[in-house]
């Protein structure tokens, strides 16, 4: 599966990947994980399979989930408390296809 978290401009969400990308490697699981900011999601969302929304720009969910509904493609907000703590293992549990 391949995961895009977008923020505002992908910086934070790129410390974020690597507390799931170590938390996907201790659960073997076969997902890949990417970080963009929120303007880049219309030049990748083709090649996700999930959207992960960092909650600094939960203002745009209703945007970013319409995008994604054309491509099929699920959408979620990342709860705030487990962003902050890079809670990885919260997070991938929210994941569902």
């Amino acid at each position: 599966m391949r995961i895009i978290i977008c923020c505002s401009q992908g910086m934070s969400s790129s410390i974020f990947v690597r507390a799931l990308r170590k938390e996907i490697k201790e659960q073997n699981l076969d997902y890949t994980v990417a970080s963009i900011g929120i303007y880049e999601l219309s030049k990748y969302i083709e090649k996700a399979d999930f959207v992960l929304l960092a909650p600094q720009v939960k203002y745009a969910f209703k945007e970013i989930s319409e995008m994604s509904k054309g491509y099929n493609i699920p959408t979620v907000l990342i709860n705030e408390k487990d962003y902050g703590i890079m809670n990885a293992k919260s997070i991938l549990k929210n994941i569902h296809i």
